[in-house]
């Protein structure tokens, strides 16, 4: 904590983060209510400051390792695929269905891969017949690899299983008619059905969905000569908590390096990538620090499940709203969700709002009910079909020396966040739509770390350089749950 001095004699005790400079504008942090500051010069384009959206989205949990996973469960339902390399036998009374590899719930192989259809499976068609699965084949087709017992149909040649193909026989419960099934063709299973003294079938484990991300080790660094560090921004400041007044100081160049390295940092959050190798190093330098053993970290962009994709010319309109909406209905989205905008998708967004909602239906429910909170947070907000979606403007976007620059379309994109959070299924506890993961363990944490070395203006110098050094540093990573409940929009 910062300790105000009665003169302006710069100290260790006496300097100010950036990080806690911005804080305690906001009137938290170092406890610092209302400091007055005075800057000689006129920010022409504003206060640069991109970061924001993680902060109001997201959360942050500790990880021991830079590598960290998680584990989600897929639909407890399965449809299924015909395969599209072969025709399937239209037998009478029935048919033989090649099953596609997508389908399996286990390891791609014949002998090793659990399909979810069985026999005994009520299977319903496209063209809404109703079949009844008597058999399945994974390796080759004969009697012997029947699996239901008391099946006394004629086998007839069909499709042979390959290594990730099942064969399955359908029986129509008409009796007489065959069954076409087309290529490629989705089946889905509404029930099942045995006969009386029969077994019970094998049992069906879903298929488990692991997620994996790593940490990724961002740095930013200032330095001064020790007479440019007398050049330092002063302020008065009273804390109340504690009955302490006098002067604090922090650099403008320091502010300036810790406002880039939170945008360096957000902006990897939403754009980085893992790397798929680290052993990118240049001919003749093999001991490279900076290309041997990055890691890199997928981004919110890339974890995302659904692409929606708008007409630039007609503009983001109500067809594009329900398209959503039906993607999110359909992979059981968040009835609440943020949408952050770039400039352009933002207006039409609102143009689009203006029009549908032309007499009232405006909802602030994520916020409580409270529209104040909402417009404060510059929050539009609106419901349809039951599905409310809270806009902003997200400047990062369209912000000119990085994404907004020449060539760039980000202006015209947009990520559809969930509103709600999960629950774990052992704990019970509450798990946000995503996070992000900073290394830390045994007291020690890189979210963000923040030293000064040198000899200039310290108390205790860290070398006889005259120059004073800034250093911000973090390791961290981005994990996001359930990325079928997310939607990246972008314009064609």
């Amino acid at each position: 904590m910062a300790i105000p001095s009665a003169s302006q004699v710069a100290t260790t005790q006496n300097y100010i983060s950036s990080a806690n400079f911005i804080a305690a504008v906001a009137g938290k942090g170092d406890g610092l209510h209302k400091p007055e500051v005075s800057e000689d010069f006129v920010k022409r384009y504003g206060s640069q400051n991109l970061t924001g959206f993680l902060d109001v989205v997201g959360a942050k949990a500790p990880v021991s390792n830079f590598q960290f996973s998680h584990y989600e469960e897929d639909w407890i339902h399965q449809s299924f695929k015909a395969d599209d390399s072969a025709a399937d036998v239209a037998l009478t009374g029935g048919v033989q269905i090649l099953i596609d590899a997508s389908s399996h719930l286990a390891s791609a192989t014949a002998s090793g891969a659990t399909s979810f259809v069985r026999p005994g499976s009520v299977i319903l068609f496209p063209t809404g017949e109703v079949g009844l699965c008597v058999a399945k084949w994974t390796s080759n087709q004969s009697a012997a690899n029947e699996t239901l017992d008391g099946y006394a149909g004629t086998l007839q040649s069909g499709p042979t299983p390959g290594v990730n193909n099942h064969v399955i026989h359908v029986m129509n419960y008409d009796g007489g008619t065959a069954i076409t099934v087309a290529e490629s063709a989705t089946l889905t299973v509404i029930g099942t059905e045995f006969a009386e003294g029969t077994g019970q079938p094998n049992g069906i484990t879903p298929k488990v969905l692991e997620y994996n991300n790593t940490c990724m080790i961002l740095k930013e660094s200032y330095q001064v000569t020790g007479s440019e560090a007398t050049n330092k921004i002063w302020f008065k400041v009273n804390d109340e908590a504690t009955g302490q007044s006098g002067y604090l100081w922090y650099l403008k160049g320091e502010g300036d390096t810790y406002r880039r390295f939170m945008d360096y940092s957000e902006m990897m959050m939403i754009l980085g990538e893992q790397t798929t190798t680290n052993s990118y190093i240049k001919a003749g330098d093999a001991n490279n620090a900076i290309t041997s053993g990055v890691r890199g970290t997928n981004g919110l962009l890339s974890f995302m499940g659904n692409t929606h994709t708008y007409n630039q010319l007609a503009g983001f309109n109500l067809s594009d709203f329900d398209s959503m909406i039906r993607t999110l209905d359909k992979y059981k989205g968040s009835r609440e969700n943020t949408v952050w905008a770039g400039l352009d998708l933002s207006l039409a967004i609102d143009d689009a709002v203006a029009a549908m909602f032309a007499g009232g239906g405006i909802s602030y429910g994520a916020f409580n009910g409270a529209e104040e909170i909402a417009v404060a947070m510059g929050f539009k907000s609106f419901t349809r079909g039951g599905y409310t979606f809270h806009k902003k403007t997200y400047q990062p976007f369209t912000h000119l020396p990085m994404l907004g620059a020449s060539g760039f379309d980000y202006a015209g994109m947009g990520m559809v966040i969930p509103g709600d959070s999960g629950r774990d299924a052992k704990s019970g506890e509450s798990i946000p739509s995503l996070r992000i993961r900073y290394k830390a363990a045994e007291g020690y944490s890189r979210e963000m770390e923040h030293w000064l070395t040198g000899s200039a203006g310290l108390a205790q110098a860290t070398s006889d350089v005259d120059e004073l050094r800034c250093h911000y540093r973090t390791e961290r990573g981005f994990e996001g749950f359930g990325a079928n409940r997310f939607i990246k929009i972008s314009r064609a």
